[in-house]
């Protein structure tokens, strides 16, 4: 699914420290984000909380989930005329990586096609 796009909004992230789980892991699940309907916020095993999209957890409690594929919460910091090459998009979300070979998640809102 790579495509450019350009962004046209500043984004930066506020979780420095990212959570980052591997397909098979259990999480701790809490609740859904009001503002990006799809993610959920989880507990990683290290302790680390943050958002991910409900598409890569299967439930196995009722606060407990499994992860599906492996996953990383990296947020990139993005400012106008910024390039990026997005390769997945989720629940209203990039995962793209930049001209410096940065990457991490954008939301779409912050970008148009280049």
């Amino acid at each position: 699914m790579k495509q450019s796009r350009v962004v046209i909004a500043t984004h930066r992230s506020i979780y420095p420290d990212a959570v980052r789980v591997r397909r098979g892991e259990k999480v701790e699940v809490g609740g859904a984000d009001p503002e990006f309907p799809g993610w959920i916020r989880i507990t990683d095993p290290a302790g680390r909380s943050g958002w991910a999209p409900e598409l890569i957890l299967e439930r196995s409690g009722p606060s407990e989930a499994v992860v599906t594929e492996d996953y990383d919460a990296t947020e990139l910091d993005v400012s106008p005329g910024d390039r990026l090459t997005v390769h997945r998009e989720l629940a209203g979300w990039y995962w793209v990586s930049d001209e410096a070979g940065e990457s991490g998640w954008v939301p779409v809102d912050v970008t148009q096609e280049d």
